[in-house]
């Protein structure tokens, strides 16, 4: 910090004499701002930061601004943004149409096939036990895939489908990460399920 505070007097004092800065002046003082930010400001913040969030039971993502007008303003990310590369969303919007859906056949030869995969998706787990599906700790948008509470985003909220007494399915997912999912449902607790993605045109 020292060496950025002897920058910011040497750029002070060229303009009290009415001298030009440099862009190569500027651009160095704001690689040193840089440095300074990664190398000593964020550790600091982490190190003070770390210990109030720790106990936390759900991750989350924060964003932090500084302009020198409006000084800093920390906020916590909306949720959209908190989903890992690995578990894809796909908003399941009416005027979409899917390539293609999930056909369930049960052990008694019962089918669910509907044309939003959600209906599906939902009705496997009800079938398979809320409470076993929760247990087993899939993650969908920062919450447990079997959650006891909402999101208070209308947005996402919508996504959720009450499956047992208190327990609701976010199916806030794309099919491909619905089939993986319930492919391990039904590998982990035996169910005998025959699990199918089919496309969308071969329903009447």
């Amino acid at each position: 910090m020292k060496e950025l505070d002897k920058a910011y007097e040497a750029v002070k004092m060229l303009e009290s004499l009415g001298l030009p800065v440099s862009k190569e002046t500027l651009d160095g003082i704001a690689q040193m701002e840089k440095d300074n930010l990664c190398n000593e400001i964020i550790p600091l913040i982490k190190q003070e930061l770390e210990p109030l969030v720790g106990k936390m039971r759900n991750g989350f993502q924060l964003s932090l601004t500084y302009s020198k007008g409006k000084g800093l303003d920390i906020s916590v990310v909306e949720p959209q943004r908190q989903v890992k590369i690995e578990d894809p969303i796909e908003v399941d919007n009416s005027y979409r149409k899917k390539k293609s859906v999930i056909r369930v056949t049960f052990p008694d030869k019962r089918v669910s096939f509907h044309k939003k995969s959600s209906e599906t998706f939902a009705e496997v787990i009800k079938y398979a036990g809320a409470k076993n599906v929760e247990q087993m700790g899939f993650e969908v948008l920062g919450k447990n895939l079997v959650s006891d509470s909402l999101f208070d985003n209308e947005k996402y909220k919508k996504y959720q489908r009450e499956v047992s007494p208190g327990l609701y399915v976010c199916t806030y997912c794309n099919t491909a990460r619905k089939m993986k999912i319930l492919n391990r449902i039904n590998r982990e607790l035996k169910l005998n399920l025959v699990i199918e993605e089919v496309m969308i045109e071969d329903i009447d």
